[in-house]
């Protein structure tokens, strides 16, 4: 949920080049580079290491040219360790006409540690923003649909992720009692409701179809062009976080991030306008989607106590109380 601050700040990074504001961070990579530099067969160039400021652990990301099997010098990132996830999808969605970056080397070992590695394609235009004149809610609605079609072809496996949100609740009704926060008035009356209502929200949820792949981080920050604004299309990136699941949590999640700032999403509607996309594309809907997402909204904006009043954006945090007092009733 941090990432609804970093939204605003388009995640850290400016402008129409896929530029990051990132500390230098030399050690781990170049400790490494040399190994992965024969990895690549002698084609990767020298690297220049740095890591953003969201990464975490010992993740770092880098910024090379590497030949390709034609011997063109293409401008790559180099991103190790790569999380399992995020690799098996890249590799996944090569043939998907263009939706994820191009993959020109990858492996899950370098110098006999098991330190999982990419060098894909770097796209010179993104992430979307207001660059894009306003087409950027429309071009990431579509990448999403294009990825529920280029995914539906892989078989599912693993269950779907459960969160357990009568915890959340009560951590939510704690917050609100502390000494100023905002609101807490109408914050306690909106979650007293929403206590009347979790279990059956609950039981409706659960019992949601889980036969689709969901991106899992679906926002402005992960989406990028190889053509410059205001055009698309769009090529998705950070596939980490793809999981089992119901389309509509990609939606909602997408959604949420601009509840104080519905300006940013341009008249998009973004859940109507996913699932007109994937009936176009002949994929299932699910008729009680609008049910769903109602409760996914309610689901979320119930959180924002917990996630949002520390590191979060006190206008999201009062946008997410009136979807709430919406919801519940």
């Amino acid at each position: 949920m941090a990432r609804v601050a970093a939204e605003a700040r388009d995640a850290g990074i400016d402008g129409t080049t896929n530029e990051l504001r990132g500390t230098t961070c030399a050690p781990f990579g170049a400790a490494l580079e040399p190994v992965l530099r024969e990895a690549c067969g002698g084609r990767l160039s020298g690297i220049n290491w740095f890591r953003t400021h969201w990464q975490r652990g010992g993740a770092v990301t880098g910024y090379a040219t590497i030949r390709d099997d034609k011997g063109v010098e293409r401008d790559a990132v180099v991103k190790l360790p790569v999380p399992p996830t995020e690799r098996t999808w890249l590799r996944r969605l090569q043939d998907a006409d263009g939706l994820a970056p191009r993959l020109y080397a990858d492996g899950e070992a370098l110098g006999g540690y098991d330190i999982a590695w990419v060098v894909m394609e770097r796209l010179p235009h993104g992430p979307l923003s207001s660059a894009w004149d306003g087409a950027e809610a429309q071009l990431l609605v579509d990448a999403a649909v294009r990825f529920y079609d280029a995914s539906s072809k892989v078989e599912l496996e693993g269950d779907a992720p459960r969160r357990d949100w009568s915890a959340i609740l009560k951590q939510a009704r704690s917050a609100v009692r502390r000494d100023g926060f905002p609101h807490a008035q109408q914050w306690t009356k909106a979650l007293k409701k929403t206590q009347k209502k979790l279990d059956k929200w609950l039981a409706a949820w659960d019992a949601r179809p889980t036969d689709d792949w969901c991106h899992g981080d679906l926002h402005y920050a992960n989406a990028l062009t190889r053509d410059a604004p205001p055009n698309g299309p769009v090529v998705l990136i950070d596939f980490a976080r793809v999981h089992r699941g119901h389309w509509v949590q990609d939606a909602v999640y997408f959604e949420h991030l601009f509840w104080a700032r519905p300006k940013r999403l341009a008249g998009v509607r973004v859940c109507s306008a996913i699932a007109k996309g994937r009936k176009g594309y002949g994929l299932t809907v699910n008729e009680g989607w609008p049910k769903l997402a109602s409760i996914r909204r309610a689901l979320i904006a119930m959180s924002a106590p917990v996630t949002l009043m520390h590191d979060g954006d006190p206008a999201h945090l009062e946008a997410s109380l009136a979807v709430l007092e919406r919801e519940a009733g």
